[in-house]
């Protein structure tokens, strides 16, 4: 029992120190709300104290860029940040509010709140979608936690003497992910949304909406491949003038995960899904096994996207991928890889030696190492260490190679000669994914 005590403590300020929402029910998460500010910034939260009199449980967001307690950003462009913050009142359970604090001389005031559509918040953003030079707010609400479809609201900031206010543009939008991108290359940022059906409704679609005007329309839309849970990623590509948005989904299994590419066509005045066959509803050619999303492999500023690779006798956890550039209507070939999915990497193979090598993997080690088929020479390996406990007197022979998302990868060169990669290649080779 003392164990447990103590353990329970343990994780309880480990929580409360990294600021995550760690939910088992409304009282353990009053106690385990994200911290408050310390030091010179203490003032922006006496200033929220002030403004919800009754108490309040502070909220962060679960997604996306800004996920802290309070955000800090120059809204309003005059070269000083405000601060944001979403709360829920302890005389209003179950809502959520965002209150905008900002500094006047030397005191902080709450100078704008309002109260979202939902129970929780999902994600905060910044983009000017009208042309007006100021960044506007979009937020996505939750009305249950943890949900597939938000409830996207874009607000429009209003300034007057020392006066701010929000005004939301138009309806909120019911979106699984989105991102302000240029679709129609008419320097002004569009905001293409990407939904799911909800209930028994089997659907996926993007739709880019324009809020140049006070009432946001759609000025293009394109169904997509339904048989997915989620848009887990989204990426933008600029080719000349035009912007091409990659959406990286997850099956409906999560066993598999495919592509969508879309990007504006001028000829039919909307965007397209090349990939999506409205004959079969399905997208094709861009699905693969492997979860990895798609990334420019080769640092040439070009997306390629993931295809399995059938390579003969893979160890289990290390799947080979097809790396597919979109040029003229057509995926061509750039690059092979390995992926070790545990282990969060991917390492191009040239492709004179993709079918020339044998490849094993230590489970318990978590070693990579690639062989040449001919000689059963080692050509080189791969292992992660974690970041916090590696020393490097412990790992002589090992170089280091990338240092990412709390690991340090270390490699090692073989003595094969059949397989020409020295430590500079494999720098240049290894991903973090």
């Amino acid at each position: 029992m003392k164990f447990f005590k103590c353990a329970f403590c343990i994780v309880l300020i480990t929580c409360m120190l990294c600021g995550c929402s760690f939910k088992m029910s409304s009282s353990i998460e009053d106690l385990i709300s994200p911290i408050s500010l310390m030091g010179d910034n203490a003032d922006v939260k006496l200033a929220l104290d002030s403004f919800v009199k009754n108490g309040y449980s502070l909220k962060t967001p679960s997604y996306g860029s800004h996920i802290t307690s309070y955000t800090f950003y120059d809204i309003d462009l005059d070269k000083a940040d405000e601060a944001i913050a979403f709360y829920e009142p302890s005389d209003d359970l179950g809502s959520i509010n965002m209150a905008i604090i900002k500094q006047y001389e030397n005191e902080w005031k709450v100078v704008e709140n309002i109260k979202g559509p939902g129970k929780d918040i999902h994600s905060l953003d910044f983009a000017d979608v009208n042309g007006g030079k100021r960044q506007e707010i979009i937020i996505c609400w939750d009305a249950i936690t943890n949900s597939t479809s938000h409830e996207m609201c874009v607000y429009e900031l209003g300034v007057e003497k020392d006066k701010l206010s929000l005004i939301q543009m138009g309806e909120s939008i019911t979106v699984n992910n989105y991102i302000p991108v240029d679709m129609n290359n008419d320097s002004i940022n569009e905001i293409l949304a990407f939904e799911l059906g909800t209930g028994s409704s089997s659907y996926a679609g993007a739709e880019l909406y324009s809020f140049k005007s006070s009432n946001p329309k759609v000025i293009g839309e394109t169904k997509l491949d339904s048989h997915i849970s989620g848009y887990t990623e989204l990426k933008i590509e600029k080719i000349g003038n035009e912007n091409r948005v990659y959406a990286d989904a997850v099956s409906s299994s999560g066993s598999s995960m495919l592509t969508e590419l879309i990007y504006f066509s001028n000829a039919y005045g909307t965007i397209i899904s090349p990939f999506y066959s409205y004959g079969s509803g399905r997208t094709k050619d861009t699905s693969r096994n492997a979860l990895i999303k798609s990334m420019d492999i080769n640092s040439d500023s070009r997306i390629e996207i993931p295809n399995d690779y059938k390579l003969d006798n893979l160890p289990k956890g290390v799947s080979c991928i097809n790396w597919l550039v979109y040029k003229k209507t057509t995926l061509i070939h750039t690059d092979y890889s390995l992926f070790v999915a545990k282990d969060g990497y991917t390492v191009v193979i040239p492709d004179k030696d993709i079918n020339n090598i044998s490849v094993s993997y230590d489970e318990k080690s978590r070693e990579l190492k690639v062989l040449s088929a001919k000689s059963k020479k080692e050509a080189f390996s791969i292992k992660p260490v974690l970041k916090a406990t590696y020393k490097e007197s412990d790992y002589k022979g090992y170089t280091k190679i990338l240092d990412a998302s709390g690991y340090i990868y270390l490699a090692k060169i073989g003595d094969d000669s059949d397989i020409d990669i020295n430590m500079k290649n494999l720098k240049a080779y290894i991903k973090n994914v």
